[in-house]
């Protein structure tokens, strides 16, 4: 290989979870939090006991005395995207009422720091008072307890909300799916890929790829970056293993069978490959002088990746949820027609009729768009029974838009957070939420593949045409391009080369993660120049500064010297100021590692006396290299004239000479 080992070596997953807890009057509000890990039944139509269970956490440094946890619920439910979309963001309001008769809330007593403790609330559903009209109703917990002050507010210190839908007769299944993303989602140091070998092994993207597993294929939509599995391959080369690594042969094995396993989820699945680590579009969209060329190896890295891992899947664009304008969309669709995952935010005017999938014109054709359309995050952490109850959710939704519009195409189609932890057992939770035997006739599955191709409904609404997102500079994707050219070059005269790791490492520079850190990635690359440079001054023409011929025609020395560690194959073109004069190209040679040769080169000057001449190394697919190297040729030959003056003067020596020795032997005779 040429390059060095590629930037994402210094990549890794995330393995955390999104932690929401509203502040109350303590100064540490913030150490409780809530989860709620079941939760029954999934539709009130069917139940007649609401049964509430969790895990309350203290996260903080102080310990809280008298915890309690209460349920809490309205009387009345919601019909509408919009009016539950209102009641989440009012925030503590929309909960509810809480339960606070005696026996119907849990007594948890005292949490010292970094202690939790589960809690289980059942309540009659008569005795909360609903008024039983159909709609979506929000049920949570509320933390109360005593601070370390002994200060108790009647504020909850923390809590957890879901939603239950009550639907009694579904008219007709909602479509609902999940979709799973495999992606890079933030950038680490090398010192904690080992964190990542265990949370692939036996953590968090092990009981990830688990639940992906766990969901019933026709619902299952996987969306990954191949960027992913290059890392995760890196880990089990046991030829070249991550400098500074130790890891066990237990590790290596979790990671070796998580991508066994991930290969045949993909194989079986409706899959979606993602540029390779998410290139940057909206910069290429802003500053498009090089971004052929960049995307190219994007391209180039991706292709290649999914041949070494042998999986297949359809290509798809997925820029960051606030970097998409009607440019990129443009952009992407001129480069081909694949789907485009985008936020709420890229197609503001959408409304939750339309489904998740639309069209958009652009000027390059029609663009196929698949919308996260997810609700905004009420309180409490995500976990299989709250991520059921999203899904049941949007179901029950798209019931009541269809009731009110006959053309409504409201689906249930649901994006995971690909940094979210669903611990263990979540395929029964899912398989609740997506098959119509388990949810009661309110859902049946779906991919986002089977969506896009029911003639999905065009979007004639707003899309940005600016944004303000940060994105990878000008100057930065100029001198990525002066590294693709250099590593281009060289990978193009190193013997046995394989540009695949070029590929891959400025792919993963043009990546959306470095616009967090662009001193960091400028560092990098620059890092990446200087040793290219370096390598081509160790590959180097010697000439003398003027050669000369003996006559108009003949051949001339040059040496070749490759100061370099790789062997090299290269030819010569050697080319005049004056075009009058030929100069024959020489066939490329191999030279070893350390060694140089040279080459006798083929002149003919023909009438003139002397030219300018240079010099360069070309591959064998003539991609120019190097510094060229410049001299003078001339010959040494004498004008006809000159000759013909000599020759005549030769004659009259002769003559001269023979008058002599022939007129004085006839005076002596």
């Amino acid at each position: 290989m040429v390059t060095l080992k590629p930037i994402w070596t210094a990549i890794a997953v995330v393995v955390s979870l999104f932690l929401f807890a509203p502040p109350a009057s303590a100064a540490d509000t913030a150490a409780l939090t809530a989860q709620i890990d079941q939760i029954s039944p999934s539709n009130l139509a069917s139940g007649k006991q609401i049964r509430l269970g969790g895990v309350v956490r203290n996260t903080g440094s102080t310990t809280w005395t008298s915890v309690q946890a209460y349920l809490v619920m309205p009387r009345t439910g919601f019909t509408s995207r919009s009016e539950l979309e209102d009641a989440i963001k009012e925030g503590r309001s929309y909960t509810g009422e809480r339960v606070v008769e005696v026996g119907r809330f849990a007594e948890l007593d005292s949490l010292t720091p970094g202690q939790s403790k589960r809690f289980e609330i059942k309540v009659p559903v008569k005795a909360l008072g609903l008024t039983g009209a159909e709609g979506i109703y929000p049920v949570g917990v509320q933390i109360l307890a005593t601070d370390h002050h002994g200060v108790r507010s009647n504020d909850a210190v923390a809590r957890a909300t879901t939603f239950i839908p009550l639907i009694s007769e579904p008219k007709s299944p909602t479509p609902a799916g999940l979709v799973w993303p495999f992606t890079l989602t933030s950038e680490l140091s090398r010192d904690q890929l080992g964190a990542l070998a265990n949370s692939v092994a036996t953590g968090r993207l092990r009981r990830y790829l688990d639940a992906a597993i766990a969901t019933v294929p026709a619902g299952r939509t996987i969306v990954f970056d191949p960027a992913l599995l290059d890392l995760l391959s890196e880990l089990t080369d046991e030829e070249n293993p991550p400098a500074g690594i130790d890891l066990t042969n237990e590790q290596v094995k979790g990671v070796s069978v998580w991508l066994k396993d991930f290969r045949e989820l993909a194989n079986s699945s409706t899959t979606w490959v993602v540029g390779y680590d998410r290139p940057d579009e909206l910069a290429f969209s802003r500053h498009r002088e090089h971004s052929n060329v960049l995307l190219d190896r994007v391209k180039a890295a991706t292709t290649n990746t999914l041949t070494e891992q042998a999986i297949s899947g359809s290509l798809a664009s997925w820029p960051t949820i606030t970097g998409v304008t009607n440019q990129v969309l443009d952009d992407i669709r001129s480069r081909a027609n694949t789907p485009v995952v985008v936020s709420r935010s890229t197609v503001p005017d959408w409304v939750g009729d339309a489904g998740s999938v639309a069209t958009v014109k652009t000027p390059s054709g029609v663009t196929n768009l698949v919308i996260n359309g997810a609700l905004a995050d009420p309180p409490g952490e995500e976990t299989p029974a709250t991520l059921r109850q999203r899904i049941l959710t949007d179901a029950a939704l798209a019931q009541f838009s269809k009731r009110e519009n006959s053309q409504s195409r409201a689906d249930a189609l649901t994006f995971v957070d690909p940094s979210w932890d669903p611990g263990l057992n979540a395929g029964p939770n899912l398989a609740l939420a997506l098959t119509a035997n388990e949810s009661g006739g309110l859902s049946e599955p779906v991919t986002a593949a089977k969506l896009l191709s029911d003639s999905p409904p065009p979007y004639t609404g707003k899309v940005p045409s600016s944004v303000a997102t940060k994105s990878l500079t000008a100057a930065y994707l100029s001198d990525v391009a002066t590294w693709s050219e250099l590593a281009g070059n060289l990978d193009s005269i190193v013997v046995g080369s394989d540009s695949s790791t070029t590929d891959s490492a400025i792919a993963t520079a043009v990546s959306v993660r470095w616009r967090a850190d662009l001193k960091k990635a400028s560092a990098l690359v620059s890092g990446q120049i200087n040793q290219l440079q370096a390598t081509f001054a160790k590959i180097k023409i010697e000439s003398p500064s003027a050669i000369t011929l003996s006559s108009s025609r003949g051949g001339f020395p040059l040496t070749v010297v490759n100061g370099t560690s790789h062997e090299i194959k290269v030819g010569l073109q050697v080319t005049a100021e004056n075009d009058s004069i030929k100069i024959a190209d020489t066939p490329p040679v191999r030279i070893a590692a350390g060694d140089r040769h040279t080459v006798t080169v083929e002149a003919d000057l023909g009438e003139q006396n002397s030219s300018t001449v240079s010099a360069r190394l070309v591959s064998v697919d003539g991609q120019l290299v190097g510094e060229e190297a410049v001299f003078n040729v001339r010959s040494s030959k004498v004008s006809l004239i000159v000759w013909l003056a000599m020759g005549i003067a030769m004659i009259g020596v002769v003559a001269t000479l023979g008058r002599r020795f022939f007129g004085g032997r006839r005076v002596r005779e």
